[in-house]
């Protein structure tokens, strides 16, 4: 924090939030939507987002699905949490691989353990976010998965054809495993079926839609 103390520090934060990382565009589009009546979705959140949202919904904790490291949007994000009383937990995974399995418990168990209202983002509010969003459908609302994984979506902005889609993948081959294996829930499958190296080997995406994601869009 402690590039916040200076003038000069506080403004490269600024535009580096603003323009490096899209705030810019954030602010026109936030991607918010509602989980259930304690639980929220969007992209990177503004201080004053967080503060509007912690009026309207008594917001308790951010998940983030970003690092917490030394750039501006993570520092001011971190500033208005510390101002407002909001729990900040930062949850890095990626929009780009298949996911870890200890990333997925440890998800289950921020989930579980949260203060709510919540407010689950990543820097788009698309992949990773949507990601989270399915584990808090099923895991805390309890929702079958085939519903759950609708937080991954077109209507979020998520591209199931570019190397995103290795997140629609993940879902789609424990559903493959299920209809030969009924009786194996998720999260045995998880632990004692799923091969990350394997299923990354038979995943294949689409060149204009990486190009979209990576070059047009730029999601981390």
């Amino acid at each position: 924090m402690e590039r916040l103390t200076t003038r000069w520090g506080r403004l490269l934060a600024y535009l580096e939030a603003w323009f490096v990382d899209h705030e810019v565009l954030r602010i026109m589009y936030r991607n918010f939507y509602r989980l259930s009546d304690r639980a929220f979705r969007s992209n990177h959140p503004s201080a004053a987002f967080l503060a509007k949202l912690q009026a309207k919904r008594g917001l308790k904790t951010v998940i983030s699905l970003r690092r917490a490291d030394a750039s501006g949007q993570y520092l001011l994000e971190k500033e208005a949490c510390d101002k407002l009383g909001i729990k900040l937990i930062n949850h890095p995974m990626s929009s780009r691989s298949l996911p870890d399995v200890d990333k997925v418990l440890e998800a289950k168990q921020i989930l579980e353990n949260a203060e709510y209202p919540i407010l689950i983002h990543c820097k788009s509010g698309a992949d990773r976010a949507g990601l989270m969003s399915v584990f808090y459908k099923h895991f805390i609302e309890h929702q079958p998965l085939e519903q759950a994984v609708e937080q991954l979506g077109m209507k979020y902005g998520h591209f199931r054809w570019a190397d995103t889609g290795k997140l629609d993948f993940f879902f789609d081959s424990f559903f493959a495993y299920q209809k030969t294996h009924p009786d194996v829930d998720f999260l045995t499958w998880l632990q004692t079926v799923y091969d990350k190296p394997a299923l990354n080997a038979q995943f294949k995406s689409s060149g204009w839609a990486n190009i979209v994601v990576n070059k047009i869009l730029h999601r981390e």
